[in-house]
Protein backbone atom coordinates (compact mmCIF):
# COMPACT_ATOMS: atom_id res chain seq x y z
CA UNK A 1 0.00 0.00 0.00
CA UNK A 2 1.57 3.67 -0.82
CA UNK A 3 0.62 5.62 2.38
CA UNK A 4 0.53 9.30 2.58
CA UNK A 5 3.38 9.86 4.26
CA UNK A 6 7.01 8.56 3.95
CA UNK A 7 8.38 5.01 5.49
CA UNK A 8 10.70 6.86 7.58
CA UNK A 9 8.39 8.72 9.58
CA UNK A 10 5.50 5.59 10.23
CA UNK A 11 8.80 3.88 11.79
CA UNK A 12 9.37 6.57 13.76
CA UNK A 13 5.99 6.87 14.83
CA UNK A 14 5.64 3.24 14.94
CA UNK A 15 8.13 2.82 18.01
CA UNK A 16 7.77 6.58 19.58
CA UNK A 17 3.78 7.64 19.25
CA UNK A 18 1.66 4.86 18.48
CA UNK A 19 0.50 1.99 21.81
CA UNK A 20 -1.44 -0.94 21.58
CA UNK A 21 -3.67 -0.51 24.47
CA UNK A 22 -5.36 -4.15 23.92
CA UNK A 23 -5.44 -6.55 20.79
CA UNK A 24 -7.02 -9.85 22.82
CA UNK A 25 -9.67 -10.86 20.65
CA UNK A 26 -10.52 -10.01 17.27
CA UNK A 27 -9.61 -6.26 17.69
CA UNK A 28 -6.78 -3.49 18.67
CA UNK A 29 -6.97 -0.55 20.61
CA UNK A 30 -4.41 1.87 19.40
CA UNK A 31 -3.51 5.19 20.85
CA UNK A 32 -1.76 7.77 18.79
CA UNK A 33 0.05 10.07 20.54
CA UNK A 34 0.16 13.33 18.11
CA UNK A 35 2.51 16.36 19.30
CA UNK A 36 0.67 19.82 18.52
CA UNK A 37 0.99 23.54 19.13
CA UNK A 38 -1.74 25.90 19.53
CA UNK A 39 -2.31 28.27 16.57
CA UNK A 40 -3.11 31.10 19.38
CA UNK A 41 -0.71 32.60 21.34
CA UNK A 42 2.95 31.93 19.73
CA UNK A 43 2.12 28.41 19.84
CA UNK A 44 1.78 26.45 23.25
CA UNK A 45 2.92 22.59 23.05
CA UNK A 46 0.22 20.27 23.89
CA UNK A 47 -0.23 16.28 23.21
CA UNK A 48 -3.13 14.47 22.00
CA UNK A 49 -4.14 10.76 21.82
CA UNK A 50 -6.15 9.50 18.51
CA UNK A 51 -7.75 6.43 19.49
CA UNK A 52 -9.07 3.64 17.44
CA UNK A 53 -10.44 0.43 17.55
CA UNK A 54 -9.38 -1.49 14.16
CA UNK A 55 -11.08 -5.54 13.48
CA UNK A 56 -9.37 -8.27 12.15
CA UNK A 57 -11.01 -7.65 9.15
CA UNK A 58 -9.41 -4.00 8.87
CA UNK A 59 -12.74 -2.14 9.13
CA UNK A 60 -11.94 0.88 11.71
CA UNK A 61 -14.57 0.10 14.45
CA UNK A 62 -14.46 2.96 16.19
CA UNK A 63 -12.27 6.13 16.34
CA UNK A 64 -12.20 8.83 18.72
CA UNK A 65 -9.60 11.86 20.17
CA UNK A 66 -8.42 12.58 23.60
CA UNK A 67 -7.36 15.96 25.05
CA UNK A 68 -5.57 14.68 28.34
CA UNK A 69 -6.13 16.46 31.66
CA UNK A 70 -2.36 17.79 32.00
CA UNK A 71 -2.71 18.77 28.12
CA UNK A 72 -5.67 20.67 28.33
CA UNK A 73 -4.79 24.32 29.41
CA UNK A 74 -2.60 24.52 26.85
CA UNK A 75 -4.94 23.06 23.89
CA UNK A 76 -7.36 25.68 25.28
CA UNK A 77 -5.47 27.99 23.62
CA UNK A 78 -6.90 26.94 20.27
CA UNK A 79 -8.68 29.65 18.28
CA UNK A 80 -11.58 27.47 17.30
CA UNK A 81 -11.82 26.55 21.69
CA UNK A 82 -14.90 28.75 22.87
CA UNK A 83 -12.60 30.15 25.98
CA UNK A 84 -8.97 30.23 26.49
CA UNK A 85 -9.35 28.12 30.01
CA UNK A 86 -9.42 24.25 30.31
CA UNK A 87 -12.29 24.17 32.83
CA UNK A 88 -14.79 26.61 30.48
CA UNK A 89 -13.10 24.65 27.40
CA UNK A 90 -14.83 20.99 28.45
CA UNK A 91 -17.74 21.09 25.81
CA UNK A 92 -14.89 21.74 23.23
CA UNK A 93 -12.52 18.73 24.40
CA UNK A 94 -15.59 16.41 24.74
CA UNK A 95 -16.27 17.36 21.11
CA UNK A 96 -13.06 15.47 20.33
CA UNK A 97 -14.39 12.32 21.51
CA UNK A 98 -17.18 12.02 19.47
CA UNK A 99 -16.82 8.48 17.09
CA UNK A 100 -15.23 9.89 14.03
CA UNK A 101 -17.15 10.09 10.67
CA UNK A 102 -15.28 7.83 9.46
CA UNK A 103 -15.85 5.09 11.29
CA UNK A 104 -17.37 1.49 10.25
CA UNK A 105 -14.89 1.94 7.14
CA UNK A 106 -11.82 0.10 6.10
CA UNK A 107 -8.69 1.38 7.18
CA UNK A 108 -6.90 1.56 3.85
CA UNK A 109 -9.76 2.81 2.14
CA UNK A 110 -9.85 6.15 5.08
CA UNK A 111 -6.43 6.18 4.19
CA UNK A 112 -6.06 6.50 0.91
CA UNK A 113 -9.64 8.92 0.73
CA UNK A 114 -8.57 12.27 -0.76
CA UNK A 115 -9.63 14.81 1.70
CA UNK A 116 -8.51 18.58 2.38
CA UNK A 117 -5.91 18.43 4.40
CA UNK A 118 -4.14 21.04 6.11
CA UNK A 119 -0.94 20.69 8.11
CA UNK A 120 -1.11 22.98 11.32
CA UNK A 121 -0.38 21.99 14.81
CA UNK A 122 -3.41 22.67 16.32
CA UNK A 123 -6.88 20.76 16.11
CA UNK A 124 -9.22 23.67 15.05
CA UNK A 125 -10.99 22.51 11.82
CA UNK A 126 -11.71 19.18 9.64
CA UNK A 127 -8.70 19.85 7.35
CA UNK A 128 -6.25 20.14 10.05
CA UNK A 129 -7.98 17.00 11.99
CA UNK A 130 -7.70 14.98 8.66
CA UNK A 131 -4.32 15.33 8.19
CA UNK A 132 -3.61 13.76 11.97
CA UNK A 133 -5.87 11.31 11.20
CA UNK A 134 -4.00 10.30 8.07
CA UNK A 135 -0.86 10.78 10.16
CA UNK A 136 -2.60 8.42 12.90
CA UNK A 137 -4.36 5.95 10.87
CA UNK A 138 -1.66 5.59 8.21
CA UNK A 139 0.97 4.36 11.41
CA UNK A 140 -1.87 2.04 12.62
CA UNK A 141 -1.86 0.13 9.66
CA UNK A 142 1.28 0.43 9.49
CA UNK A 143 1.90 -1.31 12.79
CA UNK A 144 -0.78 -4.24 11.38
CA UNK A 145 1.18 -5.22 8.46
CA UNK A 146 4.80 -4.33 9.99
CA UNK A 147 4.50 -5.61 13.82
CA UNK A 148 7.17 -5.07 16.24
Amino acid sequence: MKYPVAERALKKWQANNLKKLDSRGEKTHYKFIFQGSTCNNGGSEFKAHLHALINNNNTIEKAWIEIPEEEQEAAAQMCASPSKNASEAQDFFNSFKEDADFSGSDIEQVIQEEVPLNYAGCLCYAPIVNQKWKMALSTMHFDVKNPT
